[in-house]
This record gives structure tokens, C-alpha cells and sequence, in this order.
């Protein structure tokens, strides 16, 4: 795993004299080498562009979740698109991971009529939703939205006007840095959102209007930056309506999987049920669409139900 150090979401808000009574709240992300850790020389480069879209998604906003628990990006494609699925797991506690289900062929076809296709033409419209964990206590919420844009950005703004309508605008940004001869996968995010007006607040659309115009400034090179301190970033966008960070946290890519997880999963089949899963050198292999690793269970070792 790679050092993912300098990998954090910084939490800020923009207007007022009180942080608490701020009518602008926000948060930032950038992934300098975790995106690289997730994506690697896995998927064609617009679908690991468009996974990495869902992963900056997740980590900035499952950091407003007042819980332990995870945010879930899901994507879901028609068969006019190359993506069936696009999946980014994150966790509160800064872990992410992400998955693509894709066809090579329709790929193909699309990148013919378009080098560089968005989300809309890579998924072929479908639905946008974000599913929230609290724990196996708690009940799911879900959200979902149309897929609606060439960034995933334009369909997570749309979310939140429709779903949650909140006033929110947001800002992706995925590439490849060049690194020692080679390439690795970079990225970066940001997102505002207005908060509701109210006796203490006064009122917050002027602010929020402002604010959007200053960030539509912003450029995927400054997102990118790993040489661009956050702080001064935020304080080069909105020094002129007053800015202040609250907090950062780390983030890394991390699957969750584990070999102990699927043994158990695997001990609660029958014997009949183990033999059709085995292969012809009597192992079972299983593999984690999240990050590749494949584990391998000798059937002797598997204890049937």
C-alpha cells in the first residue's frame, strides 16, 4: 500500500463572522496516490476516470455523516451504455474502495464516436443513488437520482436538489500525473452546499450565490495539485467572503475484505454445495471485485454445515 499521507478531506465554510452561524458549508478532497492505490492498471481509462469520479464523490460527502458508518456510490447503466455498475465503498472512517462492472466491446464502440465520452454516454443514462450505512442495527437510507451529465458531479448535484434539496454545487476532478517514467492516477474534489436560512443565520442565498460563481473559477489542475496546499486553495477562492477550515482527515484506499469473512461465508454451505464450487485441484478460488485479490481454500480446510 502505498504512503497516503498527504490523501485528506478538509472540512470548511465560507461567509460570516461565526463558523457555527456560517451560510456556506463545504469540504475538499484530494487524493495525490489512494486513487492510484484503488485504480491502478485496472480498468480502460475512462472507466477508471469515471470510478475515480465516484470515489472523490463518497469521500467528500460520507464526511458529513454525524455516525460511524459507510456511504455507498452506486451507479446503475443501461444496455445503451458500457458501465452496468459503478460501486465506491467509504467508509466515515476515511477507507475507500471502488468497483466497475463494465463490456469491453461497448466500450469500444462508444470510444469511435467519442475519444473522451462522460458518465451520460458511459453509463447510457440509468440511476445515480447513495446508500447510507449506519450499521446492521439500523436501517438503510437511500437516495437515487437520474445519471444526468458528462461528469458524475452534474448527477450528484442533481441528487441533492431532488432527493435531499439542498442547494449544493460540486467540482471533480480525476488524471494521470507523470511519475518516474510511468503514470499514476490522481484526483481531486470539492463541493458546497447553502446552508437553510434561519433567525440566528439571517439569510444565505447571496452568500451562496457568490460562492458558487468563485468556485466555478476553480480549475481540475488546482484540485489536482499536490503542491497546492488545500488552505491555500480555499483562501485563493473565497478570502473575499471570509473563509474557515474546521477540520482534515485521512484517506486511504482500503478493501475491507478478508480471507476469515469468506471462510465463514463458505462454511455455511453443504458438502454437495462445496464440491460444485471446487475446481479440478479440489480448491475453491474466490476473488474481490473491489481490489483483485484472489483467495484460495483448499475444500479439505472448508468445514461443511
Amino acid at each position: 500500500m502505498q504512503n497516503n499521507t498527504l490523501n485528506e478531506v478538509t472540512v470548511f465554510t465560507v461567509g460570516g463572522t461565526e463558523t457555527a452561524l456560517a451560510p456556506v458549508r463545504g469540504r475538499a478532497v484530494r487524493l495525490p496516490n489512494a486513487l492510484q492505490t484503488a485504480l491502478a492498471d485496472r480498468y480502460p481509462e475512462p472507466i477508471a476516470r469515471l470510478l475515480g469520479e465516484a470515489m472523490i464523490i463518497g469521500a467528500l460527502v460520507v464526511q458529513s455523516l454525524k455516525f460511524d458508518g459507510r456511504l455507498v456510490v452506486q451507479c446503475h447503466g443501461t444496455n445503451e451504455g458500457a458501465v452496468s455498475l459503478l460501486m465506491a465503498d467509504c467508509t466515515t472512517q476515511g477507507h475507500i474502495r471502488g468497483y466497475a462492472r463494465y463490456d469491453e466491446d461497448t466500450l469500444q464502440s462508444i470510444l469511435l464516436d467519442n475519444r473522451n465520452p462522460g458518465a451520460d454516454a458511459l453509463l447510457g443514462g440509468g440511476t445515480f443513488s447513495m446508500t447510507i450505512d449506519q450499521g446492521s442495527d439500523m436501517d438503510l437510507y437511500q437516495g437515487l437520482a437520474a445519471v444526468e451529465g458528462k461528469r458524475l458531479s452534474d448527477c450528484a448535484e442533481h441528487f441533492f436538489k431532488t432527493s435531499d434539496q439542498i442547494p449544493t454545487m460540486m467540482r471533480l476532478a480525476v488524471g494521470q500525473d507523470i511519475e518516474d517514467g510511468g503514470s499514476i492516477w490522481a484526483g481531486g474534489g470539492m463541493m458546497i452546499q447553502r446552508i437553510a436560512e434561519d433567525d440566528a443565520r439571517g439569510e444565505t442565498g447571496d452568500v451562496y450565490q457568490t460562492a458558487t460563481a468563485l468556485m466555478s473559477t476553480v480549475t481540475d489542475a488546482e484540485l489536482i495539485d499536490p503542491d497546492l496546499p488545500m488552505e491555500t486553495l480555499l483562501y485563493r477562492l473565497f478570502n473575499e467572503e471570509g473563509v474557515h477550515v474546521l477540520d482534515t482527515s485521512s484517506v486511504s484506499a482500503d478493501c475491507r475484505c478478508s480471507r476469515e469473512r469468506l471462510l465463514n461465508t463458505l462454511e455455511s454451505f453443504d458438502a454437495a454445495a462445496i464440491a460444485d464450487m471446487a475446481d479440478a485441484d479440489g480448491n475453491i478460488r474466490a476473488k474481490c471485485e473491489f481490489c483483485d485479490v484472489e483467495f484460495v481454500f483448499p475444500v479439505k480446510d472448508v468445514e461443511t454445515a
